[in-house]
């Protein structure tokens, strides 16, 4: 299961991950883009148009991958929006926007999948930035939510959960 699956790393890895046997989720906003992919790709995608930031959304991705595919062994959090501006700025919707995305977007589907994923004795995988480390000028946002993301990680791999991090 791969969220932001519409270009760049989610698409890569969805076409390596079916060229090498398995069967992948494709979840993204851009349900055209998904769609166009999953039909290259052939019977071992689904497209399934999710809004990370919809949890409503989320839950009908997690009945769809339960009922279609016997549920995620594998998740990838990889949806995420980089808008730059300088921290402060008239930019705040944008701000707020990479924090839905890149870190409670994530979060939320981690804990709507994290069923799917225990029964399976499955695994998480959270995609971040450099940027978390290193905050250039303009990136404070985006380095926070990248930040975020990694630290969480961290924390979900360390805890109790019988999945991998």
């Amino acid at each position: 299961m791969i969220t932001g699956a519409s270009s760049g790393i989610g698409e890569a890895l969805a076409r390596e991950l079916v060229a090498e046997g398995y069967r992948v989720a494709l979840l993204a906003r851009r349900l055209e883009q998904i769609a166009d992919l999953a039909d290259e790709l052939g019977n071992a995608a689904l497209a399934i148009r999710t809004d990370v930031t919809d949890r409503e959304s989320i839950v009908a991705a997690a009945a769809r991958v339960q009922h279609e595919l016997g549920g995620a062994d594998v998740l990838v959090n990889n949806a995420g929006v980089m808008l730059t501006a300088p921290f402060g700025s008239e930019k705040r919707s944008e701000h707020r926007q990479m924090v839905e995305t890149n870190l409670l977007g994530a979060m939320t589907v981690t804990e709507v999948f994290l069923d799917q994923l225990r029964a399976k004795n499955g695994d998480l995988v959270n995609i971040s930035s450099v940027a978390g480390r290193v905050a250039p000028a303009g990136f404070a946002a985006y380095s926070a939510t990248s930040g975020g993301s990694t630290a969480g990680r961290r924390r979900f791999a360390s805890s109790s959960s019988p999945t991998s991090a």
